[in-house]
């Protein structure tokens, strides 16, 4: 009883405290009526600056888990630390002999924007030199640790769905497979499956075809022992469907390449045994082809507009080797502490575990937050760039459906965060004009199992206040 009666006491305090500083002005009136009629208790954290004016405070120091607002922090930490101009490199190195390369090497560098058809190029680039056969393709991702599952996603381990994907120094469609299955050639008959990097896959397709009725489609994976894949097909197909394609996580990014560039060599007329191994290979090796990833601040497009995990965590690893490598997560963590640091945040106020804010383990209070997008904001390197990669209110990502119905010359920049308990929204509301002002707000809401969307409410409520504001 006392400490539940010590619990209402410090939410009365924090409520009264806010709302104090609120009713200075209308707009701060109007948020506290917005945060009291929404009744989403004391899991609520909310700031909101104009300049140095604080417009609206609600336990804004508070750490909280941000979700996909860790987001914000990894993208000012790679356009601060790496640049927006930063490029990673994906190599092929060996030694040409009468046409064979006796050990191709494939080293990367986290590259999170890496494709098949960039390991087509790669392998043209061979063909286009001569080399006619491969006797063994090393995969070398010593550029980044062997714990190839960022920190805290081990807390939903049969998870196999794409947004938990591996990370690697080299790793091919986001370390994520199409699984094509379609029809047999007649009722009764096995389904064909198509994959890209077969060899990667150990396939046991026990599927059939119908005559009619929907697809049936019922598919388990685990790791084998070599690091490839086991993949258990059951279920029907009906004759006639062209087919259904599931996207999913691969258990080893690595052995995934080192199998697609089988594929990429056999696309470009390159034989030999093109044994798979890792490690780095023979040493002395010449270069003989070379991939450049686009441009930072383009990388970061998915992470701060459609919240991709993968490459967050890929960029986050790419920021821990600017410091040494072979690059790690907590080393991409300690950088962006740093930077937390310089935007004012007290060292160790926040807690940082992985790049994406996936799972539980970050913790970050709103003010944190807003203080960051300050700083950012008012550094003319990056500030178009760290912009331009979040998603824009009623126009694209995750906002493309969100402040459809703001006012003229107003718009919302921001990054969404959405986990089982937790939403938040963090980010900027413009006005143009002669005389631009500029808004940051930071929204983290813990606890809300089930009353998401009364989360998702309140900020949308909130933000649309202030846009009214400044398009007065």
């Amino acid at each position: 009883m006392r400490s539940r009666l010590a619990s209402a006491l410090a939410l009365a305090l924090v409520l009264v405290s806010s709302s104090a500083s609120a009713q200075s002005t209308p707009l701060g009136g109007r948020i506290a009526d917005l945060v009291r009629a929404a009744a989403l208790g004391d899991g609520v954290g909310l700031v909101l600056v104009e300049g140095d004016r604080e417009i609206y405070a609600l336990a804004a120091d508070t750490p909280r888990n941000p979700a996909s607002n860790q987001k914000l922090v990894t993208a000012a930490t790679a356009l601060i630390e790496l640049g927006p101009d930063h490029r990673l490199h994906t190599r092929l190195f060996g030694r040409i002999e009468d046409g064979r390369v006796a050990d191709l090497v494939l080293r990367g560098e986290g590259d999170p924007a890496l494709e098949h058809v960039h390991l087509w190029e790669l392998a043209d680039a061979l063909a286009d030199r001569g080399v006619r056969a491969v006797d063994r393709i090393w995969v070398d991702g010593s550029y980044f640790d062997d714990q190839i599952l960022p920190p805290a996603f081990e807390q939903q381990p049969n998870e196999t769905a794409a947004f938990r994907a591996a990370v690697g120094a080299v790793a091919v469609d986001q370390s994520s497979f199409v699984l094509r299955v379609m029809p047999g050639n007649a009722v009764g008959a096995t389904t064909a499956v198509r994959l890209a990097g077969s060899g990667y896959f150990e396939v046991d397709n026990g599927m059939t075809t119908t005559e009619g009725g929907a697809p049936n489609v019922i598919a388990s994976q685990r790791a084998l022992p070599d690091g490839r894949m086991q993949l258990v097909l059951r279920g029907t197909m009906p004759l006639g469907l062209l087919g259904v394609s599931y996207r999913r996580r691969i258990e080893h990014p690595l052995v995934h390449a080192g199998h697609a560039m089988v594929d990429a060599l056999d696309r470009a007329g390159i034989r030999g045994a093109r044994r798979v191994a890792l490690g780095r290979g023979p040493d002395g090796l010449a270069l003989l082809a070379d991939h450049e990833s686009p441009p930072l601040a383009q990388l970061l497009h998915p992470v701060g507009k459609d919240s991709d995990n993968f490459y967050a965590e890929m960029i986050l690893k790419a920021i821990g080797a600017r410091r040494a490598t072979p690059a790690t997560s907590a080393r991409g963590a300690e950088v962006c502490q740093s930077v937390l640091e310089r935007a004012g945040v007290p060292r160790g106020a926040a807690t940082i575990v992985n790049g994406s804010g996936l799972f539980e383990g970050n913790r970050i209070a709103p003010r944190h937050l807003v203080q960051l997008l300050g700083y950012v904001y008012q550094d003319p390197r990056v500030r178009a760039e760290y912009l331009a990669h979040l998603a824009i209110g009623g126009v694209d990502g995750t906002l493309r459906r969100r402040f459809v119905d703001l006012p003229g010359g107003v718009i919302v920049r921001a990054k969404t965060g959405t986990l089982n308990d937790a939403i938040s929204l963090s980010g900027y509301v413009i006005a143009g004009g002669e005389r631009e002002r500029v808004v940051r707000f930071g929204y983290l809401a813990n606890g809300i199992r089930g009353k998401q969307g009364a989360a998702r409410q309140l900020i949308d409520d909130v933000v649309r206040a202030v846009a009214e504001e400044l398009a007065r």
